[in-house]
Order: C-alpha cells, then structure tokens, then sequence
C-alpha cells in the first residue's frame, strides 16, 4: 500500500530522489570546506546550521517510510534546538566582545 501511494518503485520517482539527494549532498559537502577554512567561531557556527538541516534532509530523502519519516521529524527538532543553541552562543559571544570594547 505504501509503494503504490508513494511510486516508490516508478524509476522516475528514483532518479528525481536520487536527483535531490546528490544536490543536498553537494551544498553539504560544499558547507563543509567552509566550516573547515573559516577561522572565526562566529562565523562557523551558521555554517554548523546549515549541515545539521541538510542531513535532515538527506535522511527524509533516502527513507521514504514511516520509520525514515520519524528519524527525520527527531532528527529536524535536534537541529532545531541546535539552532536555538547557536543563535544563542552568537548573541553571548557578541555580547562579550562588546563588553571588552
């Protein structure tokens, strides 16, 4: 029942996910390098972001079940809350360098 609502079988459907998965993966990848050239803590903490929210991604795209659905609903609230976490630590670290001023 699940394949026929989702075509998982259609080969169309198989080369579009794999289509979508290859372009997360590169913008990933691409993230990445930045994360490891950038010197500046502030600076490598968007970057942390944006990886966390693309494996989220990545997970959604590669297990179209209800199981993969519930690993990437965790795995998206994580990000979330490391998210707040890092909007957190740029505001104190801002805070900080201001106060030093």
């Amino acid at each position: 029942m699940i394949n026929d609502s989702l075509n998982i079988n259609d080969k169309n459907y198989n080369r579009d996910k794999m289509y979508e998965e290859t372009i997360i993966s590169a913008i990933i990848i691409f993230i990445v390098l930045r994360l490891l050239v950038t010197q500046n803590r502030l600076e490598r903490m968007p970057y942390l972001n944006v990886i966390n929210f693309g494996v989220a991604g990545v997970i959604t795209l590669m297990n179209p079940s209800p199981l993969g659905a519930v690993t990437s609903i965790i795995y998206f609230i994580m990000a979330t809350v490391a998210a707040n976490a890092i909007a957190f630590s740029i505001d104190k670290i801002r805070e900080i360098e201001h106060d030093t001023d």
